[in-house]
């Protein structure tokens, strides 16, 4: 308590993450080659099906509701196996504490006498945090909470997979598009953590990358997707720039 009533601001500038995004792409994936984040997740939508076929089509290629949840730990091993992902999640372990005990104090809102528990939290935080490189794409599923341009706080991946789950798992209207968001950083000013994992860590967290505090999220462009003309459902993604 005593350090943070007593904190002092620092010109020292947080460590610069290495760019991930140039390491990963162009991306093979299911006999198909992706030169970017967008447009791997553009494929992923069109090939997005939630009905089986009577007949099996090996040679049309389909992403089932069932089948995403695997496909998110296959990219996830994928994500692993870069040995710039292995610097991401491998910069700090004292941080890695602190991270955890900050998520659970912060889903914690209604606890009066922890109120002030998150805001400490994330301020030691802040010492483990890493600079996005610019160009670097992160993702989230569904509509972006309200409050994050006023706390400075937005939970990513960088597992599309897992943003398509969550966009699936959010939209409750039966009519309203599943939404997906692209954020890009456009600065080297974006502070954020990512989060280290084991073979304990449920894959909800796997490949999750904590925002702490940026200047400006502004919405560049919205593309709206149809992949199935009979249904009555389709996909908004909302390009974001971050710095």
């Amino acid at each position: 308590m005593f350090s943070f009533f007593n904190r002092k601001t620092t010109a020292q500038l947080s460590p610069a993450l290495p760019y991930l995004d140039s390491a990963l792409y162009p991306l093979n994936w299911q006999q198909h080659s992706f030169e970017s984040a967008p447009e791997f997740l553009q494929h992923l939508i069109n090939h997005l099906s939630f009905e089986q076929p009577d007949i099996p089509t090996p040679h049309i290629e389909r992403y089932t509701a069932s089948s995403v949840v695997n496909y998110q730990k296959q990219f996830s091993q994928l994500l692993l196996q870069q040995p710039l992902y292995q610097e991401w999640i491998n910069f700090t372990v004292f941080g890695r504490y602190v991270q955890r005990s900050f998520s659970a104090f912060y889903q914690q809102t209604e606890d009066v006498f922890n109120a002030e528990m998150p805001e400490i939290l994330k301020y030691e935080l802040m010492r483990h945090t890493q600079r996005l490189p610019k160009g670097q794409v992160l993702f989230v599923g569904g509509k972006l909470p309200l409050s994050v341009r006023r706390e400075k706080l937005l939970i990513t991946t960088l597992n599309p997979f897992k943003a398509i789950i969550d966009a699936l798992s959010v939209s409750s209207r039966a009519t309203s598009p599943y939404v997906i968001n692209l954020i890009t950083a456009n600065s080297d000013k974006v502070k954020a953590f990512a989060v280290k994992h084991n073979k304990r860590t449920s894959e909800g967290l796997r490949n999750e990358v904590m925002i702490l505090d940026f200047n400006h999220l502004t919405l560049v462009k919205e593309e709206t997707h149809k992949n199935n003309a009979q249904s009555e459902r389709s996909y908004l993604i909302r390009h974001y720039l971050i710095g």
